[in-house]
């Protein structure tokens, strides 16, 4: 094998000799390791804005799960929970529809422990309120009479 030709695995055994330097090239010298880096620029991104609406297609209704809020307290700050629902015995409750009942009766059995805040649930996972609540320990056991599996532990993570 010669220095240019591949040994059996494709790799060239030896490299080329590098190209000649034309001569009105001058070389320069490469900055040492404890160089200053040059100062890093802040990138912004900004939305593309949409000129007009689309004029191509079919028009379909959408429904969405976006709504406007008014918010009269503009001094606090929104505070997310996630909520998980369980049967007294540990099992996840899983019945549609169920979560609101429950949250309600949370909110209906505990209100003086909240201190009269409100809030808003999803319906799922999510509850949302403006301030924090004051609890530290956020489980709360609740019994609803109309259905068959009534005690329900309500347990809201921050």
């Amino acid at each position: 094998m010669d220095l240019f030709e591949q040994d059996g695995n494709g790799v060239a055994e030896g490299l080329p000799p590098p190209p000649p330097v034309p001569p009105n090239v001058v070389p320069m010298q490469a900055e040492s390791e404890n160089a200053v880096e040059p100062a890093k620029k802040k990138i912004v991104r900004l939305p593309i804005a949409r000129r007009g609406s689309g004029s191509k297609g079919q028009k379909i209704p959408i429904i969405t799960n976006h709504f406007k809020v008014n918010v009269t307290n503009v001094d606090g700050h929104f505070f997310h929970y996630s909520v998980a629902l369980s049967y007294e015995d540990g099992r996840p409750v899983d019945g549609k529809g169920v979560g609101r009942k429950v949250i309600d009766r949370v909110h209906e059995t505990y209100d003086t422990e909240l201190a009269g805040k409100d809030f808003a649930y999803d319906g799922e996972k999510s509850l949302f309120t403006v301030g924090p609540l004051p609890r530290n320990k956020l489980e709360f056991t609740v019994v609803l009479e109309d259905i068959s599996s009534n005690r329900y532990m309500v347990l809201l993570l921050h």
